[in-house]
């Protein structure tokens, strides 16, 4: 998926396949979320034109699928810009996701990148740093990208059942 904020800045998001060298075990009762890591692609530029880029396995397969969802949701509460500030973190935190409303069928939709998706121009400590990047988004084009997220995902069903 791909998200551009009005100032410039945007994310391009992609599951580009499984963990390699993981396989689910062949016993279905063994299986486990573990087994279901997605590399990710993420590609981001700066409204100032900085840009870096990432690839590893942050997310399992349910997230990616919940992510989809996560993001639709935001897309569709966009009317109350005093609610609080919604967030998704996942298992590995390399990515997370923050949205608010910032007036009507607007949006703020701030990607906090930690440890390895750290920007390269950054310090790696503390064990705690996070850079944001936050992009002003309406909601009609993150519904858009929640669709297109869904169907990336989509190419990499579950593979343990249990």
């Amino acid at each position: 998926m791909e998200i551009r904020s009005d100032d410039g800045a945007r994310v391009r998001i992609r599951p580009v396949g499984y963990q390699p060298g993981v396989e689910p075990p062949d016993d279905p009762d063994e299986a486990a979320e573990w087994d279901d890591w997605l590399l990710v692609e993420t590609d981001a530029r700066t409204a100032d034109g900085q840009a870096w880029s990432h690839f590893t396995p942050c997310l399992t397969v349910s997230e990616a699928y919940a992510l989809a969802g996560w993001l639709r949701q935001q897309a569709e509460t966009t009317g109350d810009p005093a609610a609080a500030s919604a967030v998704v973190r996942f298992t590995e935190p390399n990515l997370a996701f923050r949205a608010r409303v910032l007036r009507r069928r607007r949006l703020a939709l701030t990607v906090e990148f930690s440890y390895e998706s750290l920007p390269p121009w950054l310090p790696r400590r503390p064990l705690t740093a996070v850079y944001p990047l936050t992009l002003t988004v309406s909601a009609d084009a993150l519904f858009l990208a929640a669709e297109q997220w869904a169907r990336e995902a989509d190419a990499y069903p579950r593979r343990a059942t249990a």
